[in-house]
């Protein structure tokens, strides 16, 4: 699963969504948390300590 992405300068002028847009995207979240939590449960998907992501994503720390 995935979403689209859009570029920062076309999110800022699309209208505010709908009450059932909202909705909508929600249950979509809803869903994939779902899924993720039976994949990891389930043993088909694989956790990564925070520390680990941390150091990817800012480096190692001193």
């Amino acid at each position: 699963m995935g979403a689209p992405t859009k570029p920062a300068e076309e999110l800022v002028d699309e209208p505010e969504p709908s009450e059932e847009q909202l909705a909508e995207i929600e249950a979509a979240w809803e869903e994939e948390v779902l899924w993720r939590a039976k994949e990891h449960e389930e043993g088909r998907a694989e956790s990564i300590p925070w520390e680990q992501v941390r150091a990817e994503i800012f480096g190692k720390r001193a």
